[in-house]
C-alpha cells in the first residue's frame, strides 16, 4: 500500500468499523486509512535508521497482515487504534532488533504494558529486568535532565517525594518541594505516553496486542 493524504483524523470506532466491513470497497478504505496511520507509528520508532521510509513502511505492512488476522481479539472498537499501535510499534522494534540497532528488551517493555489495562510506571518495581529496560530506555527519551531524575527516582529507585525535593534543592540550588517534584512528574509521564517507544508501556487505555 502507498501512504495517502487523509484529510482528518479517524476515530478508533470508525475506523475499526471500516476495517470489519462486509462492504469490500469501505473495507479496503478502512485498512488504507489504518496503514497510513501505522506508517506514521513505525516511522516515529525507526526515523533515526539508514532507510528508515522503507524500515517503516515493511513494519507497517507486516502490522497490517497481523491485524487482518487477528482483528477479533481486540478487546474494543474504541480500543483499535492503539491496539493497532501497540502491535505496529512492537514490529518495528523487532526489526531493528534483528538489525542489532537497539539492545534494550522493548518488545517485553510493550507486552508488559499491554498485558494488563492498569499497568502504570507504579508496577515496574516488581520487575526488576523490566525496570533495568526502562531505565536504560528513560536516558533516551525526549525530557529533560530533572525529569529523568525525578521519574527514575520515584518508579525505578523507591525515593520518595522529600529525597528527590531535597536532592533537586542542592542542584538547583534553591528550594524544590516534593509539590514541585509530583508537578514534573505528572507532566513528564503525560508526555511520555505520546513517546512511541515507551508508549505502550505508560498507555492505560491500549487493548491486548498480542
Amino acid at each position: 500500500m502507498k501512504c495517502s493524504i487523509i484529510p482528518r483524523m479517524i476515530e478508533s470506532t470508525e475506523l475499526y468499523a471500516a476495517c470489519r466491513s462486509d462492504d469490500p470497497t469501505q473495507q479496503t478504505a478502512g485498512y488504507q486509512a489504518l496503514w497510513d496511520y501505522l506508517y506514521r507509528v513505525t516511522y516515529n520508532v525507526v526515523r533515526d535508521q539508514p532507510s528508515a521510509d522503507a524500515l517503516a513502511q515493511e513494519s507497517a505492512q507486516k502490522a497490517i497482515v497481523k491485524i487482518y488476522r487477528q482483528i477479533e481479539t481486540c478487546r474494543s472498537a474504541a480500543a483499535f487504534k492503539s491496539w493497532s499501535r501497540t502491535i505496529a510499534s512492537r514490529l518495528a522494534i523487532d526489526e531493528l532488533r534483528a538489525r542489532k540497532r537497539v539492545v534494550f528488551n522493548l518488545d517485553e517493555i510493550a507486552e508488559y504494558g499491554a498485558a494488563d489495562s492498569s499497568t502504570g510506571p507504579e508496577k515496574l518495581i516488581g520487575n526488576r529486568s523490566l525496570a533495568q529496560d526502562v531505565r536504560e530506555l528513560l536516558q533516551h527519551a525526549p525530557i529533560s535532565d530533572r525529569s529523568y531524575r525525578v521519574i527514575k527516582g520515584r518508579y525505578l529507585d523507591e525515593v520518595s517525594d522529600e529525597e528527590i525535593a531535597s536532592a533537586e534543592s542542592k542542584l538547583a540550588k534553591q528550594e524544590v518541594l516534593p509539590y514541585h517534584v509530583q508537578v514534573t512528574r505528572s507532566k513528564n509521564i503525560s508526555k511520555l505516553r505520546k513517546w512511541e517507544l515507551l508508549g505502550a508501556l505508560f498507555d492505560d487505555s491500549q487493548g491486548n496486542a498480542r
